[in-house]
C-alpha cells in the first residue's frame, strides 16, 4: 500500500500521513492537490508532499478521499521551495501553503445539518436547541453557519452536539467547489450567408419589424461574435426577439467559457526601443556578469532607463524558450509597467497581485500549470509562489523596498530573498535593480558574491533634480508657515503650476491627521484594543486604529475635560485640502490606501495624471518609486523628519532610499527638476548626503557603525515577539525564555524589551532580539529556538501564549 505525507492548510507542525486508495494510485503524485479528512470529519484540500511505503504505527490511517484539482500540480522544485520557506522563516508548512495557493484551491468543508423524523420531547431541550430544531426541515440540509446567523446563536456546534446525542438531527460535511469558470452567452451566425442569402432573409423579415431591425443592426456591426447582454443593450430590444431569430435558424446563442485574464484594452504592439549607449553598456555587462554569477545587482540612478534594459533582457530569455518573473514592490507600479511590457510582448504577459480577484488568481495558476503558460509574469512578492515550468530569469525591481517583506500573517518572508533562493533551485539568473540598493545587496556585490553593474547617467542626458532643504524650525520660529507648507515650497509650487507643469507631494501618513489632542488637558484619543493613538479621517469624521482597524466617531469635545480637540501631524487628506485652499484653481488628487480601493482606481488616477488631468498628486510612499511621469517638475516632501526619527536601526537607510526615490520622480524628461525637502533637523547627515547624492559614501558611513554592533549586513537577526492578554504572564514568559536562550547563546540574546506599540488587538507584547554573527550557524540557532519555544508552551503557567518568530526583520 502506498502512503502520502500531506500538508494541510492549517497552522500545525509537520505533515500528516494518509493511505492512497488503489483507485487513486495513478492520480496521486508528489505535488498533487487532494481531499483529506482532518480533525474528525472536517475536509480540506492538502498538498501531497511525499509518497512512501511505510505504514505508520499506533493509529488507523485514513484514506485520501479524492483529487481536488486535476489541472494544478506542484513540481518537485516548487515543493522544495515551499519546504525552504517553512524552514528558513520558521513558519508551519500549513501557513506556507495558505500563502502560496489561491483561496479557490484551498477548499474547506462546512457542517450541514438536517432534521430527521423522530418524536421530540421539547421540554428536555434548551432554548437554542428548540430554536434550531424549529428552523430545520426534514431531509433538507442547511449550513450550520447560516443557521447560526439567522438564529443569532454564537456556539452552534455545542447545540448541534446536544441534538445529535438525542438523535434528532443528522450532520454531514459539505464541500462547495469555489473556482468556477467564467461563462458568457455569445451570439453568432448559424452558418455563413452570401449577400444574396442576406438580401432574401431581410425581405422575409419585413413582416416582423422588430426582428428585421435587430438583424439589420447585426449585419451593420459586422461582428463575428457578440455577447448576448451587450447586444441586447446596444439594440435596445428584448431576448424574445432574439429567440425568434434563433428559431428561424439565422442566429445562434452558445454558452462559452471565457478567460478572466484577457487584456482590459487592446495595446498596440511595438518592437523594443533601441538602447542608448549607457543602456547598451549595462545590458552587455549584465549578460557578461551572468556568465560568472547567478545574481547581479544593477545600481542605476533614477530615470537612467533600467526598465528598458529589463525589457531587452526579457526578450533575450523568451527567445531561448525560458520564462521570466518580473517583481515589483507595489501594485501601483504594475499599472504603468504592464502597458510597456504588453506593447512589446503582447498577450504573453501575465499579472499577479493582491488586487486581483480570487477567481483570477486561481485561473492564472491553472494557466501556469497548462501547456501554454505565460512567458512573462509581472507580480508583487506573492508571485514567487507561482508555478513555473522553465524559469530562466527573475528581475526584482526596486529591490531595496521594505514592501517585499511580509509582516503579517506568517510566513514572514522576504520576496527578494525568497526570489534569490527560487532562482538557485530553478537554475535561473536573478537581477536585482535599484537606484538605492539595500545595504545587504550592496555589501554582497562589493564582496564579490553578486555581480555589480552601475548606471550613473539619466536617460537622454537629463540632469539629476536639484534638492533644496526647507528649514521648518526657522519658518515656525518666524511664524510664516501656511499650514503644512513652507514659503519656499509654496513659491516653487506657484512657479511650476504657472508653467503648466505637474507636482508630486509626498507625506508618509494617511488620514487627515495622525492623531487628535485636547488643547486643554492634552489627552490623545487612543484605541481601546491597541496602545496607539487613532488616526483622524475628516471626510468620514471618524478615528481609525491603523493596527486593528477599529473605528469610533469623533466626539465634539474632550471626554475628560470638555475641551476642544486639535489635529496634530497632518496626513495626506489634510495636505490635499491645504493645497486646494492655497491653489484653488489647481486640480488635486490623492493616492493612498484609503483612496485606492481597487485596481480600477489605481489605473484611473495614474492615467489621469499621465494625461495632465491632475496638477498636484498627493500621496504616501506609493508615489515615491518606479512611477514615470514626464511632466513632473517639482516634488515636495512635507515632513521628512518623521521617517528619520523612527526607533529602528534601518530608519536612516530607509529614509534616504525613500527620499532619493521620490526625488527621482522629478524632471525625468526635458529640463532639470527640483525637490523641496521640508525638515526641522536640516543638519542631519541623511539630508546632507541626500543633497550630495553620494550613495556609496552614505553606505560606507552607516555600515561602519553597523559592523560594530553585528547588525545586517554583518550579521543575521531573529525577532521573537511574545503576546498575551495578561501582562504579568507575558513578562514571566519572556524572562523565562530569555534566560534559557542566554544559557546557550549568551550575549546574542537582547531583551526582553517593550516595542513602540506595547499592545495590539488586546494582547500585550514583548520582544527578544537574537543577533547572530556570520561565523555562527543560523539554522542551529533556529533549531534551538524551536526547542525552547516548544518547552515554554508546554508549561501550564503560560497558557494562551502567542509566540511569533520573524527571521531577518
Amino acid at each position: 500500500m502506498r502512503y502520502a505525507n500531506v500538508i494541510v492548510p492549517l497552522a500545525v507542525e509537520g505533515m500528516y500521513t494518509y493511505a492512497v486508495p488503489e483507485s487513486l494510485k495513478d492520480a496521486v503524485k508528489e505535488g498533487t492537490l487532494v481531499f483529506v479528512a482532518f480533525a474528525g470529519n472536517k475536509k480540506y484540500t492538502a498538498i501531497v508532499g511525499q509518497l512512501h511505503d511505510q505504514k505508520p504505527e499506533g493509529y488507523e490511517v485514513k484514506e485520501i478521499e479524492g483529487v481536488a484539482e486535476e489541472q494544478v500540480m506542484l513540481s518537485l522544485i516548487h515543493l522544495k521551495f515551499l519546504f525552504w520557506i517553512s524552514s528558513y522563516y520558521m513558519a508551519t508548512l500549513g501557513e506556507v501553503m495558505k500563502a502560496a495557493l489561491p483561496m479557490m484551491f484551498r477548499l474547506e468543508s462546512f457542517t450541514s445539518i438536517t432534521r430527521i423524523e423522530a418524536d421530540v420531547d421539547f421540554s428536555t431541550l434548551t432554548t437554542n436547541e428548540q430554536a434550531l430544531l424549529h428552523f430545520l426541515h426534514f431531509g433538507e440540509y442547511v449550513a450550520l453557519k447560516d443557521a447560526e446567523k439567522c438564529l443569532k446563536i454564537k456556539n452552534g456546534m455545542a447545540v448541534v452536539k446536544g441534538l445529535l446525542a438525542k438523535k434528532y438531527i443528522q450532520v454531514k460535511e459539505t464541500v462547495d467547489e469555489l473556482f468556477k469558470s467564467k461563462t458568457e452567452y455569445i451570439i453568432s451566425f448559424v452558418r455563413e450567408f452570401t449577400e444574396d442569402d442576406l438580401h432574401q432573409i431581410l425581405e422575409n423579415l419585413k413582416k416582423a419589424p422588430a426582428q428585421y431591425k435587430m438583424f439589420c443592426r447585426w449585419i451593420e456591426e459586422d461582428k463575428q461574435e457578440w455577447e448576448r447582454t451587450a447586444f441586447l443593450k446596444a439594440t435596445g430590444t428584448s431576448a424574445t426577439i432574439l429567440k425568434g431569430l434563433c428559431e428561424k435558424q439565422l442566429l445562434k446563442v452558445e454558452k462559452k467559457v471565457l478567460s478572466r485574464l484577457t487584456l482590459d484594452e487592446v495595446v498596440e504592439q511595438i518592437s523594443c526601443h533601441s538602447l542608448s549607449a549607457d543602456q547598451e553598456q549595462a545590458f552587455e555587462e549584465i549578460k557578461s556578469a551572468f556568465t560568472q554569477k547567478d545574481c547581479v545587482l544593477l545600481r542605476g540612478v533614477t530615470s537612467s532607463g533600467k526598465t528598458e534594459v529589463y525589457i531587452h533582457l526579457i526578450q533575450t530569455y523568451l527567445s531561448q524558450g525560458k520564462q521570466v518573473l518580473y517583481m515589483l514592490p507595489e501594485i501601483a507600479l504594475t499599472v504603468q509597467i504592464v502597458k510597456r511590457l504588453q506593447r512589446v510582448f503582447g498577450e504573453d504577459v501575465g499579472i499577479y497581485h493582491s488586487g486581483m480577484s480570487d477567481q483570477m488568481r486561481a485561473e492564472l495558476w491553472r494557466k501556469q500549470c497548462s501547456e501554454q503558460p505565460y512567458g512573462v509574469i509581472l507580480g508583487v512578492r506573492s508571485s514567487v509562489f507561482l508555478p513555473f515550468k522553465d524559469l530562466g530569469l527573475i528581475i526584482v525591481d526596486e529591490e531595496h523596498d521594505a514592501s517585499y517583506k511580509q509582516k503579517e500573517p506568517s510566513p514572514r518572508y522576504n520576496g527578494r530573498d525568497s526570489a534569490i533562493m527560487l532562482s538557485k533551485m530553478c537554475g535561473a539568473h536573478i537581477l536585482l535593480g535599484s537606484a538605492t540598493p539595500s545595504f545587504e545587496s550592496y555589501q554582497n556585490a562589493m564582496a564579490g558574491k553578486y555581480g555589480l553593474v552601475e548606471m550613473y547617467n539619466r536617460f537622454g542626458g537629463v540632469q539629476m533634480p536639484k534638492i533644496v532643504l526647507a528649514n521648518l524650525g526657522e519658518y515656525r520660529r518666524k511664524k510664516i508657515m501656511k499650514g503644512s507648507f513652507s514659503p519656499l515650497l509654496i513659491d516653487e509650487m506657484g512657479k511650476v503650476l504657472s508653467d503648466g507643469k505637474q507636482i508630486i507631494l509626498f507625506q508618509n501618513r494617511r488620514g487627515y491627521s495622525s492623531y487628535m489632542q485636547c488643547e486643554q488637558c492634552g489627552v490623545i484619543p487612543k484605541c481601546k484594543h491597541c496602545d496607539v493613538s487613532m488616526t483622524y479621517y475628516k471626510q468620514r469624521n471618524v478615528l481609525i486604529c491603523r493596527y486593528c482597524g477599529s473605528m469610533v466617531k469623533v466626539f465634539n469635545s474632550c471626554t475628560d475635560c470638555g475641551g476642544k480637540y486639535k489635529e496634530r501631524v497632518p496626513g495626506t487628506e489634510k495636505v490635499e485640502e491645504e493645497v486646494s485652499a492655497i491653489f484653488p484653481d489647481s486640480r488635486v488628487a490623492r493616492m493612498d490606501l484609503n483612496t485606492m480601493g481597487n485596481k480600477a482606481k489605481f489605473r484611473q488616477i495614474i492615467e489621469d495624471f499621465e494625461q495632465g488631468k491632475i496638477d498636484v498628486l498627493v500621496g504616501t510612499q506609493m508615489v515615491t518609486k518606479g512611477l514615470d511621469f514626464e511632466n513632473v517638475k517639482l516634488v515636495g516632501v512635507i515632513d521628512a523628519d518623521s521617517m528619520i526619527s523612527f526607533p529602528d536601526f534601518r530608519a536612516e537607510e530607509r529614509a534616504y532610499c525613500m527620499l532619493m526615490q521620490v526625488s527621482g520622480r522629478s524632471g525625468r524628461k526635458g529640463e532639470q527638476g527640483k525637490v523641496v525637502v521640508q525638515a526641522s533637523d536640516v543638519k542631519n547627515r541623511v539630508y546632507t548626503m541626500l543633497t550630495d547624492g553620494e550613495y556609496k559614501e552614505f553606505f560606507t558611513q552607516l555600515t561602519a557603525e553597523r559592523e560594530l554592533f553585528t547588525y545586517p549586513p554583518f550579521g543575521r537577526m531573529i525577532q521573537v515577539e511574545i503576546r498575551h492578554k495578561d501582562v504579568i504572564v507575558l513578562r514571566n514568559a519572556a524572562n523565562t525564555l530569555a534566560i534559557r536562550l542566554r544559557e546557550k547563546l549568551g550575549r546574542r540574546v537582547c531583551g526582553p524589551a517593550v516595542p513602540d506599540v506595547s499592545r495590539i488587538g488586546g494582547l500585550h507584547r514583548l520582544i527578544l532580539l537574537l543577533k547572530i554573527e556570520p561565523a555562527t550557524s543560523c539554522s542551529k540557532v533556529k533549531d534551538l529556538l524551536r526547542i525552547e519555544i516548544s518547552l515554554l508552551r508546554k508549561d501550564k503557567k503560560f497558557g494562551a501564549l502567542r509566540i511569533v518568530c520573524d527571521v531577518d526583520p
